[in-house]
């Protein structure tokens, strides 16, 4: 899997139709329009990733203009390479991300840079496959399920401010993210500090880290509470847990 060429362009209005002998994998960072691509028109957004299988033939249009990242590969694996496959970046735009990151990569002058661009292309691809196996959720799930993981360590992290920020009832948000994930927003946050407890504890003869410390870690202040959580969750206290690994 060999990454030929990946480009950032300028603000545009229109790019003509044409076609790739490779792979193309485009992410748009701004402005809105449509693309047509084999005579089918489809609209682009900030964050709309296109992925265009080789010798398709395809066009870009927006009246407000656009930027956009592109990339050039010469195979993906597990994808069909008969249908064009378009999907939204999630909340946190980690496909974008991760092709401007590949982007940097591939102009600087790292020894190993081959390497490392070849296995972010192979992470993007992954990414894209996994989001395109699982079901598509409400946009402001994603943003609930986002906070979440990236705020579950923080003691001071509000659950409540988390589902009314965008001044939604908490109520419904809770009913929707609980119809989407199977869990409600607690226990989502609960597993994760438990899960992340677990692996924690386990290592704590290298790590040397207190109980409390760990608790605090993954986002109780309260020793008790934390421990009283965790025995609930497992059928252990933390500290018998680590015995008992």
């Amino acid at each position: 899997m060999n990454i030929l060429l990946s480009g950032k362009s300028a603000w545009q209005y229109h790019h003509a139709n044409h076609h790739h002998k490779t792979w193309e994998l485009i992410a748009n960072t701004a402005g809105t329009g449509y693309m047509e691509i084999n005579g089918q028109t489809i609209p682009f957004s900030p964050y709309t990733v296109v992925c265009i299988p080789p010798q398709v033939e395809h066009n870009k249009h927006s009246e407000e203009g656009f930027r956009d990242m592109w990339v050039w590969f010469d195979d993906f694996p597990m994808m069909d390479a008969d249908r064009v496959t378009i999907l939204q970046d999630d909340s946190d735009h980690n496909i974008t991300s991760l092709i401007n990151v590949l982007y940097s990569v591939q102009y600087r002058k790292e020894p190993n840079k081959k390497v490392v661009a070849e296995s972010l292309l192979e992470s993007i691809q992954q990414l894209i496959l996994s989001r395109l196996e699982r079901k598509p959720l409400d946009a402001r799930v994603d943003a609930i399920l986002n906070d979440i993981v990236h705020h579950f360590q923080d003691p001071s992290f509000s659950l409540d401010e988390c589902l009314t920020r965008n001044g939604y009832c908490s109520d419904h948000m809770r009913r929707l993210f609980r119809e989407q994930t199977g869990k409600t927003p607690h226990e989502y946050l609960s597993g994760l500090r438990i899960k992340t407890a677990k692996k924690l504890l386990a290592s704590r003869d290298a790590s040397n880290y207190s109980v409390s410390e760990i608790g605090t870690m993954v986002g109780f202040n309260d020793v008790s509470y934390f421990s009283r959580i965790f025995k609930k969750a497992t059928g252990v206290a933390p500290g018998a847990y680590v015995e008992k690994q």
